[in-house]
C-alpha cells in the first residue's frame, strides 16, 4: 500500500491546490483558494488547507477546514461556513478503469486524511462532500456519523419548455403580461438591497456582511466566475436577482434574493427560465440549483423537473463536545 503523507499547505502551494480542484470533477469554485481566502480575510476566519501527498511531492487529495476555538473550551473544525454548502475533501481522480483499484486509492487517501485530522486535537470535525463523491466508508467504518443531503441538477441538454409544470407556465405568463424582463446586471448595490429586504422580512440579518459580497463581485469582474441576473419591472425596478457561479461543465445557483413587497408571482420563475436558456446557449451541461434541503424551495424548483442528487457529510464528536452540546440543548 502506498504511503500517503498529510500536512498543512503553505500559501506557495495554493496554486497546486487550485490545479487539483480544477482537475477533479467534484471540485467547485467553493474549494478554490481565491474563494476561501475571501472568507479568511473578510471574516477573520482561521482557514487551513490540508493536503494529501503521495511520494512526498504529488498532491493527490486534501481538504480546506475552518477552525474555531470556542471560549478556549472547544476546538472545532468544519469544511462549511456561511453560504458554503460543500467544499469538503477532494481526491485526485484515479487513472485506473478497475473499480477495485479506484476504491483502494480512494480509501488510502481518505484513511490518511481521517487519521491525520483525528490527531489534531479537534473536539468536533464536520466534513461535507461535494456531489459526485459517493464512497465515504473510510469515515463511517471508523465511527463517524453520516448524513445525506440533496441538491437538484437541471439538465441543460434538454428542452426547457418540455420540463416545466403548469404552475410555472402560469407564473411566467403573468409576469410577462405585466412587462417584467430579465437582464444581466452585475451590480452589488442592487443585489445587497434585495438580499437585505429578503432577510428583513424574516427579522434576520444577511448571512454575510456587505464587504464579503464586494469581494465576490470583484472576483466576478476580474476572473469571470459568474454573473447576476435580475428581473425588473417596466419602470426599471429590480424585484429579484440570482447570483450564478460557473463550474467546469456546469453552474451553481448560489444565491437568490427578491423584494418581498413585490406581490406578483413569477419573478423568480422568469429568472430561472431565462437563466436556463442563457446557460444552455453557452453549452453548459447542467445547473446545480442547490435547493434540495429546504422543503418550500425544493417543492418550487421541482416545477422545472430537475434530477434529485444526493451528497453526504460526516461528523466526529468526542465525549466532551457531545456532553456540552447536550447541556446546551437542555439550557435552551
Amino acid at each position: 500500500m502506498t504511503e500517503i503523507e498529510v500536512r498543512e499547505l503553505v500559501p506557495s502551494e495554493y496554486r497546486e491546490w487550485d490545479l487539483l480542484v480544477q482537475e477533479t470533477q467534484p471540485g467547485t469554485l467553493f474549494h478554490t483558494s481565491d474563494w476561501l481566502e475571501t472568507y479568511r480575510n473578510v471574516l477573520s476566519k482561521d482557514l487551513r488547507f490540508y493536503g494529501c501527498f503521495r511520494n512526498d511531492d504529488e498532491l493527490v487529495g486534501g481538504c480546506p477546514l475552518f477552525v474555531r476555538n470556542f471560549k478556549g473550551i472547544l476546538k472545532m473544525a468544519s469544511s462549511t461556513s456561511n453560504m458554503i454548502d460543500y467544499c469538503g475533501p477532494l481526491i485526485k481522480e484515479s487513472s485506473s478503469t478497475r473499480a477495485n483499484k479506484k476504491a483502494q486509492e480512494t480509501h488510502e487517501i481518505f484513511d490518511a486524511l481521517r487519521k491525520f485530522l483525528c490527531r489534531q486535537g479537534f473536539d468536533s470535525i464536520h466534513l461535507r462532500f461535494s456531489p459526485g463523491i459517493e464512497d465515504i466508508r473510510p469515515f463511517t467504518w471508523n465511527g463517524w456519523d453520516s448524513k445525506v443531503h440533496y441538491t437538484h441538477h437541471l439538465n441543460l441538454r434538454e428542452n426547457v419548455d418540455n420540463k416545466i409544470s403548469r404552475t410555472i407556465r402560469k407564473d411566467l405568463k403573468s409576469v410577462l403580461k405585466a412587462g417584467l424582463e430579465t437582464k444581466i446586471w452585475n451590480d452589488l448595490e442592487t443585489y445587497y438591497s434585495l438580499l437585505s429586504k429578503t432577510y428583513e422580512r424574516q427579522n434576520l440579518k444577511p448571512p454575510l456582511p456587505k464587504r464579503f459580497f464586494e469581494k465576490v463581485f470583484d472576483l466576478i469582474q476580474k476572473k469571470d466566475i459568474g454573473y447576476m441576473l435580475i428581473s425588473e419591472t417596466p419602470e426599471g425596478e429590480a424585484v429579484a436577482a440570482h447570483l450564478t457561479l460557473y463550474g467546469k461543465e456546469s453552474t451553481i445557483g448560489w444565491s437568490s434574493a427578491r423584494n418581498p413587497a413585490f406581490n406578483l408571482r413569477g419573478s423568480n420563475a422568469l429568472l430561472y427560465y431565462n437563466e436556463f436558456l442563457d446557460l444552455q446557449s453557452r453549452n453548459f451541461e447542467y445547473m446545480n440549483v442547490m435547493a434540495g434541503n429546504v422543503p418550500r424551495f425544493a417543492d418550487y424548483i421541482m416545477g422545472f423537473s430537475p434530477k434529485l442528487v444526493p451528497y453526504y457529510s460526516v461528523t466526529l464528536e468526542n465525549k466532551k463536545y457531545s456532553i456540552l452540546k447536550a447541556l446546551y440543548k437542555v439550557a435552551t
